[in-house]
């Protein structure tokens, strides 16, 4: 019998302690339940069955509060029997190598099939950089395939091993990274590949401040009672079913055009993929609330929610990116500009202002940034002699 009638808010409330952006306590519960229902669960729907694994990321600033609620879902997992949860450092094939160990055998002797045998591996990343270092186009189509829940097969180069041949691989993924890092590790075109299409990028900059000296550590009454109802979330198996209202309101949103939807240029694969999202959270809401496999309309009116939240906050992490990455480059060429001048009492020659962004960006942006500079005034142009004396053009430039 569960304890609590809602786990996802309850563990909400329980992790109000911590200096975590509430809504990453509310996805963080989300991905918690997530990983608890492996391939035990799932919605047949246009002929093929989906199950509830989600792909969740974290994007904030540095010092946020990333961290602090991500080791409270691995302790979560962690004591959730049988279940499997990957090494925090890992390259592709080590994480393969895990995915092959995770084998789940589930008994059910008075059902057809008596037995069910599927690989589930539940992944937490602190900093996504350190389990994708680099956009690798290979690992990134190795975990689009397994979060289609595809049979993945693999034969290692230089071995005479028999290959690594998954049938009904799945995982679930939450990690953490700063809009910096994005932007510096997504190449040009990431956001129309599929990778990212399946993912929830949960965006908050807000920064919560708690008393240096507090001690409090959350209920200890109610962390029991997570655990122990999670522990029975991790035992659900079956066909979940949405009841007659609830597939009314879901396929009436389907069928007329998805509204609200995000109108962000780069959104725009991952547009189409979100009624499979909403499916997915519909499943977790239902198995937040209740063990009866039924999705309600409560049910799909909280995913609803969950997901438009999530996505009107999508469109600022480009903008935090954008702050990261060229902004943050222009930043530091009008201190260097502004240091040279203070010393020099003249103007920057251009080939220095060069020489600095060509060790910060790519060769082909360099032109491109002193223009933006120039063209918002950040930069002034000013031409002047070899003792700093200003001249009208036709001589050597300078910045």
């Amino acid at each position: 019998m569960r304890l609590l009638p809602n786990w996802v808010e309850s563990f909400y409330e329980y992790t109000d302690f911590l200096p975590s952006p509430p809504i990453f306590r509310k996805w963080a519960g989300i991905a918690t339940i997530a990983g608890a229902l492996e391939r035990r669960t799932w919605v047949h729907s246009q002929g093929a069955d989906l199950y509830p694994n989600i792909y969740v990321i974290f994007v904030s600033p540095p010092g946020v509060g990333k961290s602090i609620l991500t080791s409270r879902v691995e302790k979560l997992w962690q004591d959730l029997p049988g279940h499997f949860v990957a090494s925090s450092n890992i390259t592709k094939a080590a994480l393969i190598d895990e995915l092959n160990f995770a084998e789940r055998t589930i008994i059910r002797p008075n059902e057809t099939p008596t037995t069910v045998v599927f690989n589930s591996l539940k992944i937490l990343s602190n900093e996504l950089g350190v389990l994708l270092p680099s956009y690798d186009n290979e690992f990134m189509s190795t975990l689009t395939d397994i979060y289609d829940g595809s049979r993945y097969a693999e034969r290692r180069r230089g071995t005479k091993n028999d290959p690594i041949i998954i049938d009904h691989p799945q995982f679930n993924i939450l990690a953490a990274t700063t809009p910096g890092h994005l932007s510096d590790f997504l190449p040009v075109g990431a956001f129309d590949q599929g990778f990212l299409s399946r993912c929830f990028l949960i965006y908050s900059g807000e920064m919560t401040l708690r008393p240096l000296f507090e001690t409090a550590q959350g209920s200890v009454e109610l962390k029991r009672m997570l655990s122990k109802d999670l522990r029975a979330i991790g035992t659900l198996f079956g066909q979940m079913k949405f009841a007659p209202e609830s597939a009314k309101l879901i396929t009436d949103w389907h069928m007329n055009g998805r509204a609200p939807a995000p109108t962000h240029p780069k959104l725009n694969n991952y547009n189409t993929r979100r009624t499979l999202h909403l499916l997915k959270l519909c499943m977790i809401s239902s198995a937040s609330n209740s063990e009866s496999l039924v999705i309600s309309v409560e049910n799909f009116q909280e995913a609803f929610g969950w997901l438009l939240e999530a996505e009107s906050f999508m469109p600022d992490i480009f903008k935090s990116m954008s702050a990261g990455g060229d902004f943050k480059v222009i930043d530091e060429c009008w201190y260097f500009c502004m240091q040279y001048y203070v010393k020099k009492k003249t103007a920057v020659p251009e080939f220095l202002v060069f020489q600095f962004l060509q060790e910060r960006v790519p060769a082909h942006s360099v032109e491109r940034i002193v223009s933006v500079m120039i063209q918002s005034q950040v930069l002034k142009v000013e031409m002047v002699d070899k003792v700093g004396r200003s001249f009208k053009p036709k001589e050597r430039q300078k910045i």
